[in-house]
């Protein structure tokens, strides 16, 4: 059985499998074998490997206390601070107690109660398209050089955090299902869903959540000022294209400081191009020098951004796109947040499609924080066979399903054209 486990599980007697290949870092990269030294147990773990993959068909098994990765083994079993204030924990009580004394004035309601994804996606899928029409509108105005109703886009914000609150899976899974004929308004709104699903993830205040999830929105507000042919040009920019392209920017910021917002959302504009070691743009920031919420911005920006298919390049599968952000962090991204970030979607994030050692190819439909190799899935065709399978949901975390994923895959290098929104 393949199984993905803290590398501090690892130990003298177990089978690495070659699967690491899919999403630990090139630079981490290691070859499949049985570990047969404590040595090379000690140089894994000095590379920053967090995680590898073992087949215990092949070597030894984690032992029985500790089977799999839990929210413990990541390192944070209490979400972060950050320097940020964190909801006050609260005590549990009954469900009919709380709406009892939110009905009578006792208590304020609380945030949206968690639903599953199949009750979260029409619902999810509604508010989506209102937020579609409604970047597409921003971007319209900010065009013509119009003002902005900053109302409206609050409005949409609380929405899709709501959204996010009662089951982050349904706005996150639509993210997937993309047209590159339309891509910065998908962007825009992608990368509000995934700074909104971030923060929460980080135990922020709801009311900042929805503030982010407006600079996510609004964060390439610029690109609307940026000439199409240098914008939506297919091949490689000439140095002045690139000049021009960088200033978005610029573009933006000079157009959200005629807004009445907060400095959170203009920072966010700001500051999601710059890099951890100055090589970013406009200012050349670096380190603590760009905000937690323009951090944070960045990782959300970039994620989106390779996973997405482009007149110029192929979006990666998400998987793999986690692997290049775990790459590029310390020099470029903060790698404590692109961990949460990892965390927050898993290494199999929603709309991913895995192959099972049955053969059969699925869509993860609902990831497993506990146990992130045991995602639900939705099998939908049999590689083996060559054919399509009736969609059929298989709980990897339950015993009694049998199965187990074995690799991630890429949907472009199949034979076969299978496409997200036909079975999610």
């Amino acid at each position: 059985m393949i199984k993905v486990i803290p590398v501090d599980q690892l130990r003298v007697g177990m089978f690495v499998s070659d699967e690491n290949s899919e999403w630990v870092p090139e630079k981490n990269r290691t070859k499949s074998g049985m570990i047969r030294r404590e040595e090379v147990i000690d140089k894994l773990k000095s590379k920053g490997i967090d995680f590898i993959t073992i087949d215990t068909s092949r070597g030894e098994d984690v032992l029985e206390m500790a089977t799999e990765a839990t929210e413990a083994d990541f390192g944070w079993i209490n979400p972060p601070t950050f320097g940020e204030p964190t909801q006050p924990p609260s005590a549990d009580k009954p469900e009919k107690v709380i709406a009892q004394q939110e009905q009578s004035g006792v208590t304020t309601p609380s945030a949206p109660r968690p639903v599953s994804i199949s009750d979260e996606q029409e619902r999810a899928k509604q508010i989506h398209d209102e937020a579609l029409k409604m970047v597409d509108t921003v971007m319209e105005r900010v065009r013509r050089g119009a003002e902005i109703d900053v109302s409206e886009v609050e409005g949409v914000a609380e929405q899709l955090v709501d959204s996010v609150y009662r089951n982050q899976n349904a706005l996150a899974c639509l993210s997937r299902i993309r047209d590159k004929d339309t891509y910065l308004m998908e962007h825009s709104l992608n990368v509000g869903v995934l700074l909104s699903i971030l923060a929460k993830s980080m135990g922020f205040e709801k009311s900042l959540v929805r503030r982010l999830a407006v600079g996510g929105m609004l964060h390439d507000i610029g690109k609307v000022q940026v000439p199409d042919e240098v914008l939506h040009k297919p091949g490689k920019l000439e140095a002045e294209e690139w000049a021009e392209m960088k200033r978005h920017v610029a573009y933006g910021e000079a157009y959200l400081n005629g807004l009445d917002i907060s400095k959170d959302i203009r920072n966010i504009c700001a500051q999601h191009h710059e890099r951890l070691d100055a090589s970013g743009y406009p200012r050349g920031l670096g380190g603590d020098k760009i905000s937690l919420y323009g951090r944070m911005a960045a990782v959300c920006d970039v994620y989106d951004a390779i996973t997405a298919d482009r007149v110029y390049h192929k979006g990666m599968s998400p998987p793999v796109a986690m692997k290049r952000l775990v790459e590029w962090s310390d020099d470029h991204l903060d790698r404590k947040l692109v961990y949460q970030f990892i965390r927050t979607l898993s290494i199999y994030p929603v709309g991913s499609l895995v192959q099972l050692e049955s053969g059969k190819l699925a869509f993860v439909v609902e990831p497993n924080p506990k146990h992130q190799a045991r995602p639900l899935v939705r099998a939908i065709y049999h590689d083996k066979l060559k054919q399509f399978i009736p969609p059929e949901d298989l709980d990897l975390s339950l015993a009694g399903t049998g199965d187990t994923i074995t690799k991630p895959v890429d949907p472009a290098r199949l034979d076969v054209k299978i496409q997200i929104a036909d079975f999610i």
